[in-house]
């Protein structure tokens, strides 16, 4: 037979072109394999997925791959039967266990989430994301100080994921401790000035502290970014109602 890129004469015994390296039979699994990785370079995630649907003898890497392109197809379902079947045949991966934790998170099975993103960092704790996403579970769960705690971890380990403390500020203010929650948003403030949520959250905490000169101060910032914030709009006139009692 004739290879189909270089047009040589080669036995039908082979799998690869011995002359130019392309594959003959294309239902093999580097075959499949590889088309798969190439459709998925182009972000054609349907098709990558098809061929990988196609191994008969998926591994662990295969398993995980289709994991991650339903995923991002917001196949929660899928996701998390590909990712679980990847650890079965691969149990010591903690990349797995971080995606299956985060597609459990996202399919709402909260309890489940938080097994899988510990063992994540059972396996490896140098996987500091997952704690972002524990802190975000835990809030979820309504168990405030494991929220804060792992994103208290987050911010030691690695002080430049800077989301973790408008996250960590939200769980503050949940529990009632408005101090420590304007120190993380006013960290993150020096970042991006230009945040109405931060403003408003900001004001909120100073609010609950009685002092509303920085409320007010901070609902008004957040009102010129965006005039439609609706809740900056009700704390301010809530705030403005109270003064004019006293």
């Amino acid at each position: 037979m004739k290879c189909p890129n270089c047009g040589k004469e080669v036995s039908e015994d082979f799998i690869f072109c011995p002359y130019c390296g392309t594959a003959l039979k294309e239902t093999t699994k580097e075959a499949l394999v590889r088309k798969a990785w190439r459709h998925r370079a182009k972000s054609k995630l349907r098709d990558a997925i098809s061929y990988c649907e196609r191994i008969e003898d998926k591994d662990a890497d295969n398993l995980r791959n289709l994991g991650e392109m339903y995923y991002l197809l917001g196949d929660m379902d899928k996701a998390i039967r590909y990712f679980e079947k990847s650890i079965e045949l691969n149990p010591d991966l903690p990349d797995t266990y971080y995606d299956l934790g985060i597609a459990l998170y996202r399919a709402g099975r909260l309890k489940e989430a938080v097994e899988k993103l510990e063992y994540c960092l059972k396996l490896n704790e140098d996987f500091v994301m997952a704690h972002y996403w524990l802190g975000i579970v835990y809030y979820h769960r309504g168990n405030l100080q494991k929220s804060i705690d792992n994103y208290l971890k987050l911010i030691k380990k690695n002080p430049s994921s800077r989301v973790a403390n408008y996250h960590l500020a939200l769980a503050l203010i949940a529990l009632g401790r408005y101090k420590d929650a304007i120190f993380y948003l006013n960290e993150l403030l020096e970042v991006d000035k230009e945040d109405a949520a931060l403003h408003y959250h900001l004001a909120t905490a100073y609010f609950h502290i009685y002092d509303l000169p920085s409320a007010i101060k901070n609902l008004k910032r957040a009102l010129e970014i965006n005039p439609e914030d609706e809740r900056s709009k009700r704390l301010l006139q809530r705030i403005m109602d109270i003064m004019d009692v006293k």
